[in-house]
């Protein structure tokens, strides 16, 4: 989008040099109106209860992006700790069982 602006823009430049000065007198007159045009068109557009539903729906897409967040790092949480207890159960037993045949030497 930005290189067909450029181009159009690099397009319009090159005619108005190449233009008599009251002819570059009335495009950029031309295109001051179509740049207000256009901003308020933009304006126009984003008060739309349309636009304002998108923005809507965009926030509660990231409340609900956070919320699965938070759910899914508290059950890592608790799965860590299960697993972290698991690992540290065997450990003991392990030692245990070492302990013990170390004393029946």
């Amino acid at each position: 989008m930005r290189t067909i602006l450029t181009v159009a823009g690099l397009g319009l430049c090159l005619a108005i040099v190449g233009c008599s000065k009251p002819t570059q007198e009335r495009t950029a007159a031309d295109l001051k109106a179509a740049g207000s045009e256009v901003g308020a068109a933009v304006k126009g557009v984003v008060a739309t209860p349309e636009m304002k539903a998108v923005g809507a729906d965009i926030k509660q897409g990231a409340a609900e992006v956070g919320d699965k967040l938070k759910e899914g790092a508290a059950k890592a949480g608790s799965e860590i700790k299960a697993g972290a207890k698991k690992a540290g159960d065997k450990t003991d037993a392990a030692l245990n069982n070492a302990q013990a045949k170390v004393e029946q030497k």
